[in-house]
């Protein structure tokens, strides 16, 4: 998917020249960097791998786009488009949140039948899921909080679920999906991954502050 992801980054680098000093209102121009930059990534990201370095490589093309739409310096803040309006910023689309409504997309998509496009999207979930040591996609979710994107990025499941805990984001069809799971396979009282999950939890805190051995010797 390497020829994917370039087409991807010209596209998007052609619509930041296309509003470079345009005569647009920044409200147009921004739409129109979205049809033409956007639009690219969004059709093909649920399919394709995108690691943690070539997302924020996207998403620093994309806010200079939004910089050239309302005219303001380079080294202007990026906050005033990341942030939500709520909080006084234009909430401008990022490259991780156009992810994961394309995710969630695709699986609306896939699951809406029951045909074998539904059977492979759950056989495929049931293996990701033996993998992680969980027993449903709501664990898989709680798990995703350990691992790294490029990671967690391997299988489209664990991308979804991934994506989903980092951005906060709850799904009302998760228990749905664990349902017709267990109609399918006789998960354990408690997987692998809940039993040990406040364990390494703790080992990530330690290491995080550098504490990678335990001396148990004892010291005066």
């Amino acid at each position: 998917m390497s020829a994917t992801r370039e087409v991807v980054r010209e596209n998007t680098k052609v619509a930041l020249d296309l509003i470079k000093s345009h005569p647009l209102t920044p409200e147009l121009s921004a739409e129109l960097f979205a049809q033409k930059g956007i639009g690219a990534f969004r059709f093909s990201a649920a399919l394709i791998e995108w690691s943690q370095s070539e997302l924020e490589g996207l998403q620093r093309i994309w806010v200079q786009a939004y910089k050239n739409a309302w005219h303001v310096p380079w080294s202007s803040a990026i906050s005033l488009y990341t942030f939500p309006t709520a909080q006084g910023g234009h909430e401008c689309p990022l490259p991780s949140g156009v992810l994961r409504q394309a995710l969630l997309q695709h699986v609306d998509q896939c699951m809406r039948r029951e045909d074998v496009v539904k059977k492979i999207m759950l056989a495929q979930l049931a293996r990701a899921l033996i993998e992680w040591h969980c027993n449903s996609f709501t664990e898989l979710i709680d798990e995703m909080e350990l691992w790294d994107w490029n990671v967690a990025n391997k299988d489209f499941w664990s991308r979804l679920a991934k994506s989903l805990h980092s951005q906060k984001v709850s799904v009302t069809w998760a228990e749905q999906m664990d349902q017709k799971l267990a109609s399918v396979l006789v998960p354990e009282k408690m997987s692998w991954a809940t039993a040990t999950r406040s364990v390494r939890k703790c080992k990530a805190r330690i290491e995080k502050i550098w504490g990678s051995r335990v001396d148990t010797e004892p010291t005066t």
